[in-house]
């Protein structure tokens, strides 16, 4: 009579290539032992005995069979071998790479101690990372929030929060029997006061953003979360919170923070020593100008229409005194209105004529010794 346990294990001996005699062999000893166990301890027990004997006496019929056997068994005992590794093998990384149940909430901020900062206006949406045991991230559906303590921030229980005024609040994230507390800091952006321009001379090193977020009180916002993005980055480049010039040419910036944005165009320009003869690639340049008190210059100045600015080298000098001859110039394009920074000087001009076009540059009796700076044209066409 044949049992279930004994026709699998012969069917396993017989695979991996054993010879026929010694299987037999083997096979009846444990089956006579089998029916023995039965009767004595019960099938169960017995099973459990036959299965841990029959392992044990694998690794003698293997090395018998290769010893002993064939090229075909050798082989065959080859390929037994590698299906066996390889259904361990993916057995293991199943259990590996299988989810656990929740077990661990996180804040979806680069630092859960600095707090989770809101400067959005409109609702914002907290958002957690959900991990099990073994730190797999899973889908974060299902967590739940609540204001427990601080600043009265409204917040819905899909963690939907909105800030109307600056406060710090106390809110649990919960999932099923897991919960963790967050620090929720209210500093609202009402605005973003940010230069129209950010004028760079080739080869200038990096330089702050400029721009102020203020917020609904009236005051700089300090801390912040947003992004920044510079559309050409082989005419510029940002370093943190800087920005760094790469080569002459035009870009522009795009900074969020919460649900206000800004746009600066990015200009770099190639120092020149005259505005008289420029070729017609050379759309961004600028030349250095010192006056003493009472110093004055005329330049040329290209024709076409472009934009003129005069940067100062020491922020806290007013620019000198500037008056375009042969053409006219207003503060803006007729289109958009631009923030000019303090201590700079712009101008749009429309030089219908391609000679004669001057400027001049003036520095009074009084004030600083010297007006050290820069004039920019940015030429439009």
């Amino acid at each position: 009579m044949r049992l279930g346990p004994l026709s699998t294990a012969e069917l396993l001996l017989h695979a991996i290539g054993a010879e026929t005699s010694l299987t037999d062999s083997v096979l009846g000893d444990l089956a006579e032992e089998y029916a023995l166990r039965s009767e004595r301890e019960g099938v169960h027990a017995a099973r459990l005995w036959y299965v841990r004997e029959a392992l044990r006496s694998t690794p003698y019929l293997l090395q018998s069979a290769i010893r002993d056997g064939s090229p075909r068994t050798r082989a065959r005992i080859a390929s037994v071998a590698g299906a066996l590794a390889l259904i361990a093998t993916l057995a293991v990384v199943a259990m590996q790479m299988r989810d656990g149940p929740p077990a661990r909430l996180v804040a979806d901020v680069a630092n859960t101690a600095d707090g989770i900062i809101v400067n959005s206006m409109r609702p914002a949406l907290l958002t957690m990372r959900v991990h099990d045991k073994a730190g797999h991230v899973l889908p974060p559906t299902g967590v739940l929030y609540q204001w427990i303590a601080g600043a009265p921030i409204a917040i819905t229980p899909a963690g939907e929060v909105t800030c109307k005024e600056n406060g710090d609040a106390t809110v649990r994230a919960s999932l099923g029997t897991i919960s963790t507390t967050l620090y929720v800091l209210c500093r609202p952006v009402q605005t973003i006061l940010a230069s129209t321009w950010i004028d760079f001379i080739a080869g200038d090193s990096a330089r702050h953003l400029p721009y102020a977020a203020i917020g609904v009180d009236g005051s700089p916002v300090m801390q912040l979360r947003g992004s920044a993005r510079v559309r050409d980055n082989s005419i510029a480049t940002l370093e943190g919170a800087s920005i760094r010039p790469r080569a002459v040419g035009e870009t522009s910036l795009d900074l969020i923070v919460g649900d206000r944005s800004a746009r600066m165009q990015v200009v770099v320009h190639e120092l020149v020593h005259s505005f008289a003869n420029l070729r017609a690639d050379q759309r961004f340049v600028a030349m250095n100008v010192h006056l003493a008190r009472g110093d004055e210059i005329t330049l040329p100045l290209p024709g076409g229409v472009f934009w003129m600015k005069y940067v100062s080298r020491d922020s806290t000098n007013a620019p000198p005194s500037i008056s375009v001859q042969g053409t006219s110039c207003m503060p803006s394009d007729g289109i958009r209105n631009y923030t000019v920074p303090l201590g700079v000087f712009g101008s749009y001009c429309d030089a219908f004529r391609e000679k004669g076009v001057t400027v001049k540059l003036e520095h009074g009796s009084t004030g600083a010794a010297v007006l050290a700076g820069l004039l920019m044209i940015e030429r439009v066409r």
